[in-house]
């Protein structure tokens, strides 16, 4: 069988998201415009000749929530990759990618929703900036307000900005918010150091050039270091506002956060420790136990006078905190 073409695949790693990929889907398959190709199409299955062809590929990671089974049976057309484990963020998509047959890739959180038009948006960005190896929607809150999510590379003063809350307090400040870029106007194109993966467009040639996500990060920190490893390679990496996508942000891991919150922060340390050596890892461990135990502090504080399921979440923050604080004290004990 001769390979359908594909413009764009949408990749879409999930845990424990259910009832959110289900909206995640559903928005995909209703985006207008677009030709949805089957996993099985054969050759001559082309749709209308101004149509967007577009994939999607899903990677289940052991969800136990019947997340694989709904898309077996409301969304026949997509790809479907079911681990036995959960095998993280970085291990699912590299699945997925090498199974996607699209020109671009667009990696989206399961916990995301398409605005009309995104897909439409994303490709005519690319296809009017050659220089783009690389594209960021813009990414909304489910209230319509701007989530940051295309970032300036951090310096050691943008992380201490981060854990004394100066860049929540002033998130407009071109000191205090360098790393979320001052907030930025989102109406405008405007070239970034790197983009998070609840949303993000890449041209198969350069992730081809750049390769995969490295497998040695759980979560959290995978697409920051492909774009760093792009960005020295010379590939430009852009926020477009010409298209937009709802994320609800943190979804899949919520439930966890204790334990998931200390290995997203390993995945931090040895991100510096591989770009930046040992002296700025320490460094970086050592704001972190800053930070944490901050938060852990107001937690412990919010425990004393909270009741009921508000008490529950100060308490498994509290464990998240404290965790992570152990995890940023290893390296000296």
């Amino acid at each position: 069988m001769t390979e359908h073409p594909v413009d764009l695949s949408v990749i879409v790693a999930s845990w424990n998201t259910r009832e959110l990929l289900r909206q995640c889907l559903q928005s995909i398959v209703d985006e207008p415009g677009v030709h949805m190709v089957a996993a099985d199409a054969p050759a001559d299955a082309a749709g209308p000749p101004a149509a967007l062809a577009v994939e999607i590929v899903v990677v289940d990671n052991a969800s136990d929530d019947g997340s694989a089974q709904m898309v077996q049976t409301d969304f026949p057309q997509v790809h479907l990759i079911v681990n036995r484990h959960n095998a993280g963020f970085a291990v699912a998509n590299n699945q997925a990618i090498a199974q996607a047959r699209g020109q671009v890739l667009f990696l989206l959180n399961p916990d995301a929703y398409l605005v009309p038009g995104a897909l439409s948006g994303l490709t005519r960005f690319l296809a009017e900036h050659r220089e783009a190896a690389v594209a960021g929607p813009k990414v909304l809150n489910p209230d319509g307000s701007w989530q940051a999510t295309s970032f300036r590379f951090a310096t050691l003063w943008d992380l201490l900005c981060e854990a004394l809350f100066l860049s929540v307090l002033w998130p407009r400040s071109p000191l205090f918010a360098r790393k979320e870029l001052g907030g930025f106007d989102r109406d405008a194109v405007r070239e970034v150091d790197w983009v998070q993966g609840c949303a993000l467009a890449i041209r198969r040639e350069v992730w081809d050039a750049v390769g995969p996500f490295d497998e040695g990060y759980w979560m959290y920190v995978e697409e920051l270091d492909w774009c760093r490893r792009a960005k020295g390679m010379g590939y430009r990496i852009f926020f477009t506002p010409e298209a937009r996508v709802v994320h609800y942000g943190k979804r899949s891991v919520a439930r966890a956060r204790a334990r998931v919150l200390p290995l997203g922060f390993r995945s931090h340390f040895r991100y510096y420790r591989k770009f930046d050596g040992r002296a700025k890892e320490l460094a970086v461990r050592l704001i972190a136990l800053l930070q944490m135990g901050l938060r852990a502090g107001i937690s412990a504080g919010m425990i004393l006078i909270s009741r009921g399921p508000t008490r529950a979440r100060w308490q498994e923050n509290w464990r998240a905190y404290t965790g992570v604080m152990r995890e940023a004290a290893t390296a000296w004990s």
